[in-house]
């Protein structure tokens, strides 16, 4: 397979299968895009030269999850891993949108998510977000001590890997955003980001500052939110909870000019 990467989320911990990333994008290798997920992707455990960023292209070899149903998932063969070219964000993003193709704006959370419960319902999409939303910071997720105990327990070294890694850590804060779809019966919708790039960011602010959230207010709504900014969410559903989407990344060319 050969995908676009356009979503990496922040870090998850389970017994069965240890650190896990849940890692989305466009599939390149067919006669039109289409959106795939990958899962487990155990990413800290890469070797540092296929730790791939989101907007890299990388080549894999993959079968469909057993475990989760939805069209888009395939568990990735890791050893199989190539990472390609890089798609940058010059010219606002034309070859980003280029590759995107008709999946840009393609549905509405709304419509998505009348989908559910029907065979072979979407589980992934890029929406168009009406002007107007809004944004905040909010705390991230307590864990138990049993969690925090795993994650102690996965990051240490083992027969597969030598070195410890850094003990995972719960995402201190998260973006929660207030908006609407394009959906003309939208009631309006509030979802929280996970976003990799949240929680990197606020570990990275507090060697800087006393007061992270200002910045990633501004980094992650601001920004993104701005008028002047053709805003797209990618969003996703959960597989245990198919009718609970969460917001997996922003697609934030500018407006063209008048």
């Amino acid at each position: 397979m050969r995908m676009l990467v356009t979503v990496k989320a922040y870090p998850g911990i389970g017994k069965t299968e240890g650190e896990t990333v849940c890692v989305a994008g466009v599939r390149l290798d067919t006669s039109e895009p289409t959106w795939l997920r990958l899962w487990p992707v155990g990413f800290r455990e890469l070797p540092p030269k296929v730790q791939f960023e989101k907007w890299r292209i990388i080549e894999f070899e993959a079968h469909a999850s057993t475990k989760d149903r939805r069209p888009e998932s395939f568990r990735p063969n890791l050893e199989s891993l190539q990472v390609k070219e890089f798609i940058s964000s010059a010219n606002n993003w034309a070859l980003r949108k280029e590759i995107l193709g008709s999946l840009l704006g393609q549905t509405t959370l709304c419509e998505l998510m009348r989908k559910q419960g029907l065979s072979d319902a979407p589980s992934l999409g890029l929406v168009k977000v009406r002007p107007g939303a809004e944004a905040e910071i909010v705390d991230g997720p307590l864990w138990d001590p049993g969690k925090t105990l795993l994650a102690e327990m996965k990051a240490a070294p083992h027969l597969f890997r030598q070195n410890s890694l850094a003990p995972l850590q719960p995402a201190e804060f998260q973006v929660r955003y207030y908006w609407h779809c394009v959906d003309t019966e939208c009631p309006g919708h509030s979802h929280s980001s996970c976003d990799w790039e949240v929680g990197a960011a606020a570990m990275n602010f507090k060697k800087r500052y006393d007061d992270v959230r200002p910045h990633l207010l501004n980094n992650f709504g601001t920004k993104m939110l701005d008028l002047d900014k053709d805003t797209y969410f990618f969003v996703g559903n959960q597989h245990q909870y198919p009718k609970s989407f969460l917001v997996l990344g922003v697609f934030y060319p500018k407006l063209p000019n008048p």
